[in-house]
């Protein structure tokens, strides 16, 4: 799969990502392309840690979301664990964020994700999507 994105229940202007790279059955890479016109990039041109954040938890989203069937539809982020911001975000660059599924228990799967820009790692996190019951 290539170029769209596994549907989410997030609508513009709060779908961060732009593209899915890549979509396997445990890993995906979607990139978030980052503009100033949008709406989550501060004043001073910087996409803030938080939105790097989403911005993984989104892709752990799609990825969950492309399985049909494999796993239950993606819910929400429950949990965040070891976030570690390593660069700054801003505007003109390509973020891509590379997530992997690390375990799925029956109420909750565990991801591990990075984001990256030009290949230096600018944001890395362990974090828990809940999965609607």
């Amino acid at each position: 799969m290539r170029d769209r994105i596994p549907r989410l229940p997030h609508g513009a202007p709060f779908l961060l990502l732009d593209q899915a790279v890549e979509v396997g059955e445990k890993s995906g890479v979607f990139v978030k392309l980052v503009t100033a016109t949008d709406p989550c990039v501060g004043r001073d041109g910087f996409l803030p840690a938080a939105f790097v954040l989403e911005a993984l938890a989104q892709a752990g989203g799609a990825l969950i979301a492309a399985q049909e069937g494999r796993m239950p539809a993606p819910g929400y982020l429950a949990a965040v664990d070891d976030f570690r911001v390593h660069g700054d975000v801003r505007v003109g660059d390509a973020l891509r964020v590379e997530v992997d599924i690390l375990r799925h228990v029956s109420a909750a799967v565990l991801l591990r994700g990075r984001a990256l820009v030009d290949g230096a790692l600018r944001a890395e996190a362990r974090f828990t999507l809940a999965l609607p019951r």
